[in-house]
């Protein structure tokens, strides 16, 4: 393994980590995350505080770091049958990214808490396994209403299932992983101890959903209304630019007829003229 290019993947996968969609889609909607919610920037708080369709574009984007850092890291270092190197990179490039996200450098270490991210990581490293997980913790969520349990599921399932799929024992692979779950229960330590007292947050999915469905359809009346009273607008300034030619095609009428009128007052002058010079000359 070539150590110096792995430092270099690192240091860039941790610089990768530090891109905060939470906090980038928050700000298009013109809302500080830091002081909504639980204030954390990641895709929880993003789902709570912005609905779901921004929580959910927000898990994508987070895991998303970590699925690109470790594909690079793994096709660097081996790929397909470079075992344990291929592994080693996808993990140390995975741990950075995480660590990143956890501890951005850019928004003076304050991030999320990193599970799209670690969920990204496993993705790449176990397919099967992390995508069978996330579905029974999302199940789990759905009954429990508690993401942080289910997030503390995931990675801890993911870390045990890793080192039990390995071909053979690798120290290296071990700590890289162990390294993903202390750090990711570390930075769950508060959730962990409002679990224990029973004052964790809860995220209702069921109630979420139909807030965000009586929401979405009183948008979609809000625009109706929008859009009809634009109608009605437009078909008032309609009315008023024909009224305002009918107005202007009498007047034009009018003009054209005193006009009228004048002529043929000219031309009986004319005529009355022209008789009388006739009478004077007879």
């Amino acid at each position: 393994m070539t150590y110096w290019l792995l430092a270099i993947m690192v240091v860039i996968s941790y610089f990768i980590g530090n891109v905060n969609f939470g906090k980038i889609l928050s700000k298009s909607k013109n809302v500080d995350l830091t002081k909504r919610g639980s204030g954390n920037l990641g895709a929880t708080n993003m789902y709570r505080t912005l609905g779901a369709k921004m929580g959910y574009l927000t898990l994508l984007l987070d895991a998303l770091k970590g699925i690109v850092v470790s594909l690079a890291g793994y096709f660097v270092f081996g790929g397909i049958g470079g075992y344990p190197d291929n592994l080693i990179g996808l993990y140390s490039c995975g741990l950075a990214a995480i660590i990143g996200h956890i501890f951005p450098v850019i928004n003076k270490f304050k991030g999320g808490k990193g599970i799209s991210t670690t969920m990204g990581v496993f993705i790449v490293a176990q397919p099967v396994v992390t995508i069978i997980t996330f579905v029974v913790c999302f199940v789990l969520v759905w009954f429990v209403k508690y993401v942080s349990l289910a997030s503390l599921i995931l990675v801890t399932v993911g870390v045990v299932a890793q080192n039990l799929m390995l071909p053979e024992p690798n120290l290296t692979i071990s700590l890289l992983t162990f390294a993903i779950f202390v750090l990711t229960w570390f930075a769950h330590r508060k959730n962990i101890e409002r679990l224990i007292i029973g004052k964790e947050n809860e995220t209702n999915i069921k109630v979420k959903i139909k807030r965000d469905q009586k929401k979405q359809q009183v948008a979609i009346l809000k625009q109706e209304i929008k859009e009809a009273k634009i109608e009605e607008k437009q078909e008032i300034k309609a009315e008023k630019l024909v009224h305002k030619h009918e107005k202007k095609e009498k007047k034009d009428n009018k003009k054209y007829l005193r006009h009228q009128k004048k002529l043929n007052k000219k031309h009986k002058r004319k005529v009355k003229g022209k008789s009388k010079k006739k009478r004077r000359n007879t």
